[in-house]
């Protein structure tokens, strides 16, 4: 599958689901996030915090980043479902080498994202 261009932002992913953001998708964009994270940070026993919003679509696609990143062999933490501010938060106080949050803020039910924040 194509990654469609218009869903990749200035800071984030955002897409109709399952049209142009689905499990696939969030998979790879996991794995590369992943394998980007470890080449930046020269090593590869990082550990990746993961959040979702309450979207119908976001548990789905929650277990597809979290997936990818251990393939990656990356640890990944999942927060379970939190705010976009609980999730900054926590990847900051807790010295997480990143992280991947499943939402897509305040855009229709049928969309989904991935925000995508270093450490």
């Amino acid at each position: 599958m194509d990654f469609p261009k218009n869903i990749f932002k200035a800071y984030d992913v955002r897409g109709l689901y399952p049209e142009e953001l689905n499990e696939e998708i969030a998979y790879k964009i996991a794995r590369a996030y992943g394998q980007m994270r470890q080449k930046e940070l020269g090593r590869n026993d990082l550990t990746i915090a993961t959040g979702r919003d309450m979207r119908l679509s976001s548990p789905l696609l929650h277990e597809a980043i979290k997936r990818g990143l251990t393939e990656q062999g990356i640890q990944a933490v999942g927060l379970g479902l939190c705010s976009t501010p609980t999730f900054y938060y926590a990847v900051a106080h807790y010295g997480y080498n990143g992280g991947l949050l499943i939402s897509a803020s305040h855009n229709p039910k049928e969309y989904n994202g991935v925000k995508i924040v270093r450490e």
